[in-house]
């Protein structure tokens, strides 16, 4: 048996992305056992996800204790091959903390000097978007593999949980509903106030998502508003589900809660200004793109 680390730390997003590539992969490798590294609090998105036979967290600010208990984590089995899907120091950095016998990543990458700390580097798309890196890092291993959008599945449980959630908020989760992702304004991601209110206003049932970085940010009277916690990922990927069922359509910026929701099945348009579509777009979701965007387009910050 092929035993594979797929090293993806963050972003939230970009590791939704990459599920695809390694629903590929174990569908044409199902004896083969992959591990997925990611940080902590993306821990929950990986729930359930077929041939994920295990996950490795990291603290990301846990120093140097944290660097010794993930090498002791990654270091319980022996990898024949260690993926680094995201392309810097750091994700390279524990590819090779884990022993594994080759450690391949992408080129072009995010930092390029971290190419050193590679065995084989395999040339990747120019955009090095992450579903296309961790579609031609898997396809090095197996030739020939189809590009897999991502997929996130509830449980009857979460959504039943979710849906409930929904009518205390008085929107009938069987009937098409909008749902706008918010966050702080002061991201030059985010929606501006007059976008939101006008999708919401143009839905026979709408609301605004706000996630717990958005715990203490104001809105306006009369809108309906559903509160997402901290450590309430799986809530997302339910309600993804649910809009998903109900015929419904999702608004967002090009942020994770967008992309795990586009990933639940929920039809959604994702609204790019600075940032570059090529790079970071979901796969199934479609890219509204600002018609004069800032001079600072395309963004490539992190």
């Amino acid at each position: 048996m092929t035993a594979v680390l797929l090293v993806r730390l963050s972003a939230m997003g970009d590791l939704v992305q990459a599920l695809g590539a390694i629903a590929a992969l174990h569908r044409a490798r199902p004896d083969w056992r992959l591990t997925v590294a990611t940080q902590t609090p993306f821990l929950p998105l990986l729930e359930g996800v077929p041939g994920i036979a295990r996950v490795v967290p990291f603290e990301r600010r846990g120093g140097l204790r944290a660097v010794a208990t993930l090498r002791t984590e990654l270091q319980r089995e022996r990898y024949d091959v260690a993926l680094d899907l995201q392309g810097n120091w750091k994700s390279a950095f524990v590819a090779r903390l884990s022993g594994a016998r080759r450690c391949l990543g992408a080129v072009p990458r995010q930092e390029p000097r971290s190419r050193w700390l590679l065995h084989e580097r395999i040339q990747g798309p120019p955009s090095r978007h992450p579903a296309l890196v961790a579609h031609t890092l898997v396809s090095a291993l197996v030739p020939g593999l189809p590009f897999t959008a991502p997929r996130l599945c509830a449980t009857a449980a979460e959504r039943e949980r979710e849906r409930a959630a929904l009518r205390a908020l008085g929107i009938d989760p069987e009937r098409p509903f909008a749902v706008v992702v918010g966050t702080d304004p002061r991201d030059p991601r985010a929606l501006r106030p007059a976008s939101i209110a006008a999708e919401l206003a143009a839905a026979p049932q709408g609301l605004l998502l706000l996630g717990p970085a958005e715990a203490d940010l104001p809105t306006q009277p009369g809108t309906v508003v559903l509160r997402h916690g901290r450590g309430e990922l799986r809530r997302l990927v339910a309600l993804g589900a649910l809009v998903a069922a109900a015929g419904g359509e999702v608004l967002g910026p090009d942020q994770g809660a967008s992309h795990v929701l586009a990933a639940s099945g929920a039809r959604t348009r994702v609204c790019f200004g600075a940032q570059d579509p090529t790079a970071t777009a979901p796969p199934a979701a479609v890219a509204l793109v600002h018609p004069s965007p800032p001079p600072c387009q395309p963004c490539r910050a992190r």
